[in-house]
Protein backbone atom coordinates (compact mmCIF):
# COMPACT_ATOMS: atom_id res chain seq x y z
CA UNK A 1 0.00 0.00 0.00
CA UNK A 2 2.79 2.26 0.65
CA UNK A 3 4.62 1.72 -2.34
CA UNK A 4 1.07 2.38 -4.30
CA UNK A 5 0.73 5.75 -2.59
CA UNK A 6 4.39 6.49 -3.46
CA UNK A 7 3.66 6.31 -6.84
CA UNK A 8 -0.02 7.79 -6.85
CA UNK A 9 2.16 10.92 -5.34
CA UNK A 10 4.86 10.38 -8.31
CA UNK A 11 2.53 10.51 -10.70
CA UNK A 12 0.54 13.04 -9.31
CA UNK A 13 3.82 15.61 -9.33
CA UNK A 14 4.16 14.75 -13.03
CA UNK A 15 0.86 15.68 -14.25
CA UNK A 16 0.93 19.03 -11.95
CA UNK A 17 3.63 19.62 -13.55
CA UNK A 18 2.53 18.80 -17.05
CA UNK A 19 -0.70 21.08 -16.40
CA UNK A 20 1.27 23.99 -15.15
CA UNK A 21 3.38 23.75 -18.24
CA UNK A 22 0.51 23.34 -20.44
CA UNK A 23 -1.63 26.25 -18.91
CA UNK A 24 1.76 28.40 -18.98
CA UNK A 25 2.09 27.73 -22.85
CA UNK A 26 -1.76 28.49 -23.13
CA UNK A 27 -1.30 31.81 -21.36
CA UNK A 28 2.36 32.71 -22.81
CA UNK A 29 0.54 31.81 -26.54
CA UNK A 30 -2.74 34.55 -25.27
CA UNK A 31 -0.29 37.66 -24.29
CA UNK A 32 1.08 36.45 -27.55
CA UNK A 33 -1.74 36.61 -29.82
CA UNK A 34 -2.58 40.40 -27.24
CA UNK A 35 0.37 41.75 -28.45
CA UNK A 36 0.17 41.20 -32.51
CA UNK A 37 -3.71 42.04 -32.65
CA UNK A 38 -2.52 45.40 -30.70
CA UNK A 39 0.12 46.60 -32.86
CA UNK A 40 -1.49 45.32 -36.11
CA UNK A 41 -4.32 47.48 -34.94
CA UNK A 42 -2.57 50.59 -33.77
CA UNK A 43 0.93 50.88 -35.03
CA UNK A 44 -0.25 52.23 -38.73
CA UNK A 45 -0.49 55.50 -40.95
CA UNK A 46 -2.23 56.72 -43.30
CA UNK A 47 -2.04 56.08 -47.20
CA UNK A 48 -0.23 58.60 -48.64
CA UNK A 49 -1.95 60.10 -51.70
CA UNK A 50 0.30 60.38 -54.98
CA UNK A 51 0.07 61.73 -58.80
CA UNK A 52 1.82 61.30 -61.83
CA UNK A 53 4.82 64.06 -62.23
CA UNK A 54 4.27 67.16 -63.56
CA UNK A 55 5.45 70.89 -64.33
CA UNK A 56 7.84 72.37 -67.03
CA UNK A 57 11.28 71.68 -64.90
CA UNK A 58 12.90 68.64 -65.92
CA UNK A 59 14.60 67.31 -62.81
CA UNK A 60 18.28 65.36 -63.97
CA UNK A 61 19.81 63.66 -60.82
CA UNK A 62 23.03 62.92 -63.12
CA UNK A 63 23.34 66.83 -64.39
CA UNK A 64 26.27 68.16 -62.11
CA UNK A 65 28.38 64.83 -61.60
CA UNK A 66 30.88 63.21 -63.77
CA UNK A 67 30.77 59.55 -64.42
CA UNK A 68 32.82 58.69 -67.75
CA UNK A 69 35.85 59.39 -66.55
CA UNK A 70 35.96 57.89 -63.09
CA UNK A 71 33.40 56.87 -60.38
CA UNK A 72 33.05 55.48 -56.88
CA UNK A 73 31.95 51.56 -56.59
CA UNK A 74 29.91 50.96 -53.63
CA UNK A 75 28.70 47.80 -51.59
CA UNK A 76 25.99 48.79 -49.62
CA UNK A 77 24.27 45.40 -48.51
CA UNK A 78 27.01 43.25 -46.28
CA UNK A 79 26.56 41.27 -43.16
CA UNK A 80 29.59 40.43 -41.06
CA UNK A 81 30.13 38.10 -38.07
CA UNK A 82 29.83 41.46 -35.43
CA UNK A 83 26.41 40.33 -33.94
CA UNK A 84 26.77 37.55 -31.59
CA UNK A 85 24.79 34.87 -33.36
CA UNK A 86 26.58 35.11 -36.39
CA UNK A 87 30.41 34.12 -35.47
CA UNK A 88 30.74 31.54 -38.29
CA UNK A 89 30.75 35.05 -40.87
CA UNK A 90 33.34 37.17 -41.78
CA UNK A 91 34.84 39.78 -40.35
CA UNK A 92 34.62 43.91 -41.04
CA UNK A 93 38.42 43.60 -42.09
CA UNK A 94 37.75 40.22 -44.02
CA UNK A 95 35.18 42.29 -46.28
CA UNK A 96 36.57 45.52 -46.50
CA UNK A 97 39.97 43.32 -47.70
CA UNK A 98 38.00 41.52 -50.85
CA UNK A 99 36.13 44.95 -51.75
CA UNK A 100 38.50 47.15 -51.93
CA UNK A 101 40.67 44.69 -53.95
CA UNK A 102 38.20 44.48 -56.21
CA UNK A 103 38.13 48.73 -56.73
CA UNK A 104 35.25 49.77 -54.43
CA UNK A 105 35.35 52.87 -52.46
CA UNK A 106 33.45 52.33 -49.41
CA UNK A 107 31.28 49.43 -47.81
CA UNK A 108 27.83 49.44 -46.53
CA UNK A 109 27.53 46.79 -43.69
CA UNK A 110 24.00 46.18 -42.95
CA UNK A 111 23.91 43.69 -39.80
CA UNK A 112 20.93 42.92 -37.84
CA UNK A 113 20.67 45.52 -34.76
CA UNK A 114 23.79 46.92 -35.03
CA UNK A 115 24.55 50.03 -36.64
CA UNK A 116 28.32 49.85 -35.77
CA UNK A 117 28.09 53.70 -34.43
CA UNK A 118 31.56 53.60 -32.55
CA UNK A 119 33.11 52.65 -35.91
CA UNK A 120 34.44 56.21 -37.55
CA UNK A 121 35.94 54.38 -40.70
CA UNK A 122 36.08 56.44 -43.66
CA UNK A 123 35.35 53.85 -46.01
CA UNK A 124 32.23 53.12 -44.04
CA UNK A 125 28.71 53.78 -44.56
CA UNK A 126 26.69 53.28 -41.13
CA UNK A 127 23.38 51.29 -41.49
CA UNK A 128 21.21 48.55 -40.45
CA UNK A 129 18.98 45.71 -41.79
CA UNK A 130 15.26 45.32 -39.97
CA UNK A 131 13.21 41.77 -39.88
CA UNK A 132 13.41 38.46 -38.54
CA UNK A 133 9.50 38.13 -38.96
CA UNK A 134 8.84 34.67 -40.35
CA UNK A 135 8.24 36.03 -44.43
CA UNK A 136 11.55 37.78 -44.32
CA UNK A 137 10.06 41.17 -45.51
CA UNK A 138 13.80 42.95 -44.57
CA UNK A 139 14.22 46.66 -45.36
CA UNK A 140 17.81 48.35 -45.07
CA UNK A 141 17.89 51.71 -43.00
CA UNK A 142 20.97 53.26 -43.84
CA UNK A 143 22.47 56.60 -42.17
CA UNK A 144 20.13 56.86 -39.73
CA UNK A 145 20.51 57.91 -35.88
CA UNK A 146 18.89 55.42 -34.20
CA UNK A 147 17.39 51.53 -35.25
CA UNK A 148 13.83 50.58 -35.39
CA UNK A 149 12.78 47.18 -34.27
CA UNK A 150 10.25 44.77 -36.01
CA UNK A 151 7.26 44.84 -33.53
CA UNK A 152 5.69 42.16 -36.16
CA UNK A 153 7.05 38.71 -36.23
CA UNK A 154 4.30 36.78 -37.44
CA UNK A 155 2.05 38.85 -39.38
CA UNK A 156 1.52 42.60 -40.64
CA UNK A 157 -0.70 44.50 -42.75
CA UNK A 158 0.73 46.83 -44.87
CA UNK A 159 -0.51 49.88 -43.00
CA UNK A 160 1.94 48.50 -40.26
CA UNK A 161 4.86 47.84 -42.96
CA UNK A 162 4.18 51.79 -44.07
CA UNK A 163 4.49 52.30 -40.20
CA UNK A 164 7.55 50.53 -39.53
CA UNK A 165 9.37 52.32 -42.82
CA UNK A 166 8.13 55.99 -41.68
CA UNK A 167 9.78 55.43 -37.87
CA UNK A 168 12.72 54.34 -39.93
CA UNK A 169 12.82 57.57 -42.28
CA UNK A 170 11.83 59.71 -38.80
CA UNK A 171 15.10 58.33 -37.53
CA UNK A 172 17.19 59.66 -40.86
CA UNK A 173 17.17 56.44 -42.53
CA UNK A 174 17.30 56.12 -46.47
CA UNK A 175 14.87 53.32 -46.38
CA UNK A 176 15.19 50.31 -48.89
CA UNK A 177 12.96 46.94 -49.53
CA UNK A 178 15.61 44.37 -49.00
CA UNK A 179 15.19 41.24 -52.13
CA UNK A 180 11.23 41.22 -52.34
CA UNK A 181 11.16 38.36 -54.44
CA UNK A 182 12.48 36.09 -51.21
CA UNK A 183 9.51 34.23 -50.16
CA UNK A 184 7.51 36.77 -52.32
CA UNK A 185 8.22 39.30 -48.91
CA UNK A 186 7.36 41.96 -50.96
CA UNK A 187 4.32 41.21 -53.93
CA UNK A 188 3.87 43.87 -56.75
CA UNK A 189 0.59 44.86 -55.16
CA UNK A 190 2.46 45.24 -51.75
CA UNK A 191 5.17 47.88 -52.85
CA UNK A 192 2.08 50.03 -54.56
CA UNK A 193 0.30 49.97 -50.95
CA UNK A 194 3.61 50.63 -49.20
CA UNK A 195 5.02 54.12 -48.59
CA UNK A 196 7.70 55.49 -46.31
CA UNK A 197 10.45 53.74 -48.46
CA UNK A 198 12.78 55.47 -51.17
CA UNK A 199 14.55 52.16 -52.68
CA UNK A 200 13.88 48.77 -54.14
CA UNK A 201 16.73 46.52 -54.39
CA UNK A 202 15.68 45.50 -57.52
CA UNK A 203 19.19 43.44 -58.10
CA UNK A 204 19.75 40.78 -55.46
CA UNK A 205 20.65 37.52 -55.05
CA UNK A 206 17.65 36.47 -54.50
CA UNK A 207 15.81 37.85 -57.74
CA UNK A 208 15.87 40.46 -60.33
CA UNK A 209 12.89 42.89 -60.92
CA UNK A 210 13.26 46.29 -62.57
CA UNK A 211 9.88 46.55 -63.86
CA UNK A 212 7.98 47.74 -60.21
CA UNK A 213 10.08 50.81 -60.57
CA UNK A 214 7.81 51.76 -63.52
CA UNK A 215 4.99 51.00 -61.84
CA UNK A 216 5.81 52.94 -59.16
CA UNK A 217 6.98 55.97 -61.42
CA UNK A 218 3.88 55.76 -63.11
CA UNK A 219 2.25 56.78 -60.07
CA UNK A 220 4.25 59.68 -59.30
CA UNK A 221 6.54 58.26 -56.62
CA UNK A 222 10.61 58.53 -57.27
CA UNK A 223 11.50 55.28 -56.42
CA UNK A 224 14.84 54.62 -56.87
CA UNK A 225 16.86 51.66 -58.15
CA UNK A 226 18.89 49.59 -55.60
CA UNK A 227 21.96 47.00 -56.39
CA UNK A 228 23.30 44.70 -53.19
CA UNK A 229 25.39 41.35 -53.02
CA UNK A 230 23.64 40.79 -49.38
CA UNK A 231 26.57 39.14 -48.58
CA UNK A 232 26.56 36.44 -45.96
CA UNK A 233 29.40 34.49 -46.88
CA UNK A 234 31.91 34.46 -49.63
CA UNK A 235 32.67 32.08 -52.07
CA UNK A 236 34.64 29.50 -51.20
CA UNK A 237 37.61 30.44 -53.47
CA UNK A 238 37.96 33.40 -51.06
CA UNK A 239 37.56 32.00 -47.75
CA UNK A 240 40.59 29.93 -48.86
CA UNK A 241 42.13 32.77 -48.55
CA UNK A 242 41.58 33.89 -45.37
CA UNK A 243 43.43 32.94 -42.27
CA UNK A 244 40.61 31.85 -40.21
CA UNK A 245 40.73 29.44 -36.99
CA UNK A 246 39.75 25.69 -36.92
CA UNK A 247 36.30 26.45 -35.14
CA UNK A 248 35.23 28.78 -38.38
CA UNK A 249 35.92 26.37 -40.65
CA UNK A 250 33.85 23.36 -38.84
CA UNK A 251 31.02 25.71 -38.18
CA UNK A 252 30.72 27.21 -42.04
CA UNK A 253 30.45 23.53 -42.89
CA UNK A 254 28.26 22.09 -40.49
CA UNK A 255 26.06 25.06 -41.52
CA UNK A 256 26.64 24.04 -45.24
CA UNK A 257 28.25 27.04 -46.15
CA UNK A 258 31.63 25.89 -47.39
CA UNK A 259 32.03 24.85 -51.34
CA UNK A 260 29.84 27.73 -52.47
CA UNK A 261 30.24 29.58 -56.04
CA UNK A 262 30.81 33.17 -55.11
CA UNK A 263 27.34 35.43 -55.64
CA UNK A 264 29.55 38.56 -54.39
CA UNK A 265 31.14 41.17 -56.27
CA UNK A 266 28.34 41.68 -58.94
CA UNK A 267 25.85 44.15 -58.10
CA UNK A 268 26.62 47.25 -56.56
CA UNK A 269 25.93 51.37 -56.94
CA UNK A 270 28.06 54.24 -58.00
CA UNK A 271 28.22 57.48 -57.19
CA UNK A 272 30.46 60.32 -59.43
CA UNK A 273 33.83 60.96 -58.79
CA UNK A 274 34.77 62.05 -55.39
CA UNK A 275 31.79 61.33 -53.83
CA UNK A 276 33.40 58.84 -51.73
CA UNK A 277 32.47 60.16 -48.03
CA UNK A 278 29.24 58.54 -45.83
CA UNK A 279 28.29 62.62 -46.04
CA UNK A 280 27.97 62.63 -49.72
CA UNK A 281 26.71 58.87 -50.68
CA UNK A 282 23.55 59.44 -48.23
CA UNK A 283 22.87 62.60 -50.24
CA UNK A 284 23.23 61.37 -53.38
CA UNK A 285 21.15 58.24 -52.20
CA UNK A 286 18.82 61.13 -51.10
CA UNK A 287 18.52 63.20 -54.47
CA UNK A 288 19.03 59.43 -57.07
CA UNK A 289 22.00 60.92 -57.95
CA UNK A 290 23.83 57.14 -58.56
CA UNK A 291 23.44 54.49 -60.64
CA UNK A 292 23.07 50.51 -60.11
CA UNK A 293 24.65 47.48 -61.61
CA UNK A 294 24.52 43.96 -62.20
CA UNK A 295 27.96 42.16 -63.36
CA UNK A 296 27.25 38.59 -65.47
CA UNK A 297 30.50 37.71 -63.86
CA UNK A 298 32.50 38.60 -60.98
CA UNK A 299 35.48 38.62 -62.76
CA UNK A 300 35.25 40.71 -65.99
CA UNK A 301 35.84 44.60 -65.36
CA UNK A 302 33.05 46.59 -64.60
CA UNK A 303 31.02 48.23 -67.49
CA UNK A 304 31.49 51.85 -68.17
CA UNK A 305 29.50 54.32 -66.54
CA UNK A 306 28.08 57.24 -68.65
CA UNK A 307 27.81 60.67 -68.18
CA UNK A 308 23.88 62.00 -68.73
CA UNK A 309 22.85 65.64 -69.42
CA UNK A 310 19.83 67.65 -70.36
CA UNK A 311 19.43 71.15 -71.94
CA UNK A 312 17.33 74.07 -72.22
CA UNK A 313 15.18 72.47 -74.90
CA UNK A 314 15.02 69.22 -72.73
CA UNK A 315 16.81 67.02 -74.74
CA UNK A 316 18.83 64.40 -72.92
CA UNK A 317 22.19 63.33 -74.00
CA UNK A 318 24.29 60.53 -73.06
CA UNK A 319 27.78 59.52 -73.62
CA UNK A 320 30.10 57.12 -72.54
CA UNK A 321 33.87 55.50 -73.08
CA UNK A 322 31.98 52.44 -73.93
CA UNK A 323 30.01 51.08 -76.81
CA UNK A 324 27.00 49.78 -75.42
CA UNK A 325 25.27 46.94 -76.76
CA UNK A 326 21.70 48.56 -76.21
CA UNK A 327 20.44 51.42 -74.39
CA UNK A 328 16.85 51.35 -73.74
CA UNK A 329 14.63 54.78 -72.83
CA UNK A 330 11.36 54.00 -71.15
CA UNK A 331 8.53 55.69 -70.03
CA UNK A 332 5.33 55.10 -68.75
CA UNK A 333 3.35 52.11 -68.70
CA UNK A 334 7.13 50.58 -69.39
CA UNK A 335 6.60 51.77 -72.92
CA UNK A 336 10.20 51.59 -74.70
CA UNK A 337 10.16 55.50 -76.01
CA UNK A 338 13.38 54.72 -77.69
CA UNK A 339 16.18 52.00 -78.26
CA UNK A 340 19.56 52.79 -79.55
CA UNK A 341 21.73 49.57 -80.61
CA UNK A 342 25.38 49.14 -80.44
CA UNK A 343 26.58 53.03 -79.48
CA UNK A 344 28.23 55.30 -76.67
CA UNK A 345 26.38 57.89 -78.04
CA UNK A 346 22.51 58.52 -77.30
CA UNK A 347 19.88 61.28 -77.36
CA UNK A 348 16.51 61.65 -76.64
CA UNK A 349 13.91 64.50 -76.63
CA UNK A 350 11.86 64.99 -73.79
CA UNK A 351 8.15 65.63 -75.24
CA UNK A 352 5.14 66.71 -73.63
CA UNK A 353 3.65 63.26 -72.73
CA UNK A 354 6.68 62.27 -71.12
CA UNK A 355 6.35 62.52 -67.14
CA UNK A 356 9.28 60.56 -66.41
CA UNK A 357 12.70 58.40 -68.70
CA UNK A 358 14.55 55.96 -67.21
CA UNK A 359 17.28 54.35 -68.83
CA UNK A 360 18.41 50.71 -68.73
CA UNK A 361 21.90 49.97 -70.48
CA UNK A 362 23.11 46.56 -71.94
CA UNK A 363 27.25 46.46 -71.85
CA UNK A 364 29.07 43.40 -72.98
CA UNK A 365 29.83 43.13 -68.73
CA UNK A 366 26.60 44.03 -66.86
CA UNK A 367 23.22 45.85 -66.90
CA UNK A 368 23.70 49.64 -65.56
CA UNK A 369 20.19 51.16 -64.46
CA UNK A 370 19.74 54.78 -63.95
CA UNK A 371 16.95 56.65 -61.91
CA UNK A 372 14.49 58.76 -63.17
CA UNK A 373 14.69 62.15 -64.78
CA UNK A 374 11.30 63.28 -64.13
CA UNK A 375 8.95 66.17 -64.17
CA UNK A 376 8.73 68.65 -61.38
CA UNK A 377 6.93 72.48 -60.95
CA UNK A 378 9.86 73.94 -59.79
CA UNK A 379 14.19 73.45 -60.42
CA UNK A 380 15.42 70.69 -57.18
CA UNK A 381 17.12 72.51 -54.69
CA UNK A 382 20.24 71.02 -53.05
Amino acid sequence: MKRDSEKNKKYTKIIRKRVILFFSILVFLFLLSVYQIYVVVTLIVPKQSTSPFQGDFIFNPYQDYEWKETNEKIAIHLHSNDPWYTPERHSVNEIRQVYTANGYSMIGITDYGDMRSDDKSSDLIHGYEMGRNLRKRHALGIGGRAIVHDYFPFYARRLNVSWTFNEMQKQGSYVIVSHPSLNRSFSAEDLLEIDHYNAIEVFSPFGDNAKILTQLLDQGRNMHCMAGDDLHYFGEATIQKFDQPIWKDLLQTILLQRGRKSENLKRYIVTSKGRASEAMVLEDLKHGSFFCVKKYFADPESPSLPNIRIDSKNLVTLESNERYMEIRWIGKNGDFKQIDPSVSKAAYQFTKEDTYIRLEIVSLSGIILSNAIYRQNLPKKY
